[in-house]
């Protein structure tokens, strides 16, 4: 009070957090303070904050009481924060039953009517605001006697009070009592309420829906890459023992070859034997093998190298390089399939003394024939086991 007396042009300073010293009074609780400021400077009764609330907004925030008696008036209940709020508005909005109780008791009839039923930026009343939090208790205070609210107010959205305590309660097993109150007092729907009420549950539909989406290609995204860093191990592993090891095995002694039909070859330990009597053929085994191997190589190079990347973050950057390594990927991953497929053809075509020509056409068709005929199979003879399952349920 000596700081007040003495320097009064203090109470207009806001702090660090924006407050002033008499709203810091009015959170706190403490009125008589509040009280003693107010004699000195009625006009601080009405001074902003930096979110453009006055003391009053601030005591109904935290539901003090005492302080609302002292800082109420007119002009201050009738004050709007910068979302067109009055003092009703806030407290309602923060759940303080007393403070709104103690508003209301204040209030003069004919500004009492005209703050119940102001609305919002948004066009909500008191009523449309405690129907959105539930709170029952707040909705019988305001359709009391003493309150004469509207209780067919629309909003913004043109709805009511009631259509947002019915939609509110949508998919819910809680007993309406929000919505019998309104109803015993004459609250009724409004004619969008059905639609709006459709287009919450399609939205909210949509928005599950995007999401599982979301989720599920996440999950199949990280599954496939897991699947695709298997085989590239395994294969780049059955690659390198090919490469060291093929098919025929290799010389154990030095010797000169006693066939007739290669006359010329001769051979030394550890030397491949397919190497030395089909040389041709080999190189194009060994080459399609060496395809096999890098190709794995370099798919486990790119996912080390896209892991890194979304371990770093997800910057516009990094996902243009992470879609550029994903399609690089499947690349490889194509690469990898086609040479291993022509690796198992040429291999069996070196051990079996035959040309590849033979084993696609005697070996590998049969083989796709048998898979076509099983895949068939499979797609007539499971839904004719689903509908006999249907069938027996009943």
């Amino acid at each position: 009070m000596v700081a007040m007396q003495n320097h009064p042009g203090l109470a207009d300073e806001l702090n660090q957090q924006g407050f002033s010293p008499i709203h810091l009074a009015s959170a706190k609780g403490h009125w008589e303070i509040v009280r003693g400021m107010l004699v000195r400077r009625p006009d601080l009764a009405l001074i902003k904050d930096e979110d453009g609330k006055n003391p009053l907004h601030t005591a109904a925030t935290k539901g003090r009481v005492q302080v609302l008696r002292e800082v109420f008036s007119i002009a201050s209940a009738q004050d709007l924060t910068p979302k067109g709020e009055n003092a009703l508005h806030v407290a309602v909005k923060h759940n303080q039953y007393k403070a709104l109780e103690t508003l209301i008791q204040l209030c003069e009839n004919q500004v009492l009517n005209e703050l119940v039923n102001a609305k919002d930026e948004d066009g909500n009343t008191l009523l449309h605001l405690a129907c959105a939090a539930k709170n029952s208790k707040i909705v019988k205070l305001l359709v009391s006697v003493q309150t004469n609210v509207e209780v067919n107010a629309v909003n913004s959205e043109g709805l009511t009070a009631l259509d947002i305590a019915v939609r509110s309660m949508a998919g819910s097993n809680e007993p309406g009592e929000i919505q019998e109150v309104l109803r015993s007092a004459g609250a009724q729907v409004s004619g969008s309420r059905d639609q709006a009420v459709v287009i919450n549950q399609r939205q909210q539909a949509l928005a599950g829906e995007d999401q599982t989406l979301t989720s599920m290609i996440e999950k199949y995204s990280g599954s496939l890459r897991n699947g695709i860093g298997v085989l590239a191990v395994l294969f780049s592993t059955i690659s390198f023992q090919l490469g060291m090891n093929p098919p025929g095995g290799s010389w154990q002694d030095w010797a000169s070859s006693t066939n007739p039909n290669f006359p010329n070859v001769t051979h030394t330990p550890a030397k491949s034997i397919i190497w030395e009597l089909q040389k041709r053929e080999s190189r194009s085994f060994f080459q399609t093998n060496a395809v096999c191997f890098f190709s794995s190589l370099s798919i486990l190079v790119v996912l080390a190298y896209t892991e890194f990347l979304n371990l770093v973050g997800s910057r516009a950057l990094n996902t243009n390089l992470l879609v550029y390594g994903t399609f690089l990927l499947f690349e490889l991953f194509g690469a990898l399939l086609v040479s291993a497929a022509f690796v198992f053809i040429r291999g069996m075509a070196l051990v079996t003394d035959t040309n590849v020509g033979y084993i696609s056409s005697k070996i590998c068709a049969t083989a796709w024939i048998q898979i076509v005929a099983f895949s068939v199979l499979a797609f007539l003879v499971l839904p004719f086991c689903s509908f006999v399952h249907g069938r027996l349920s009943r």
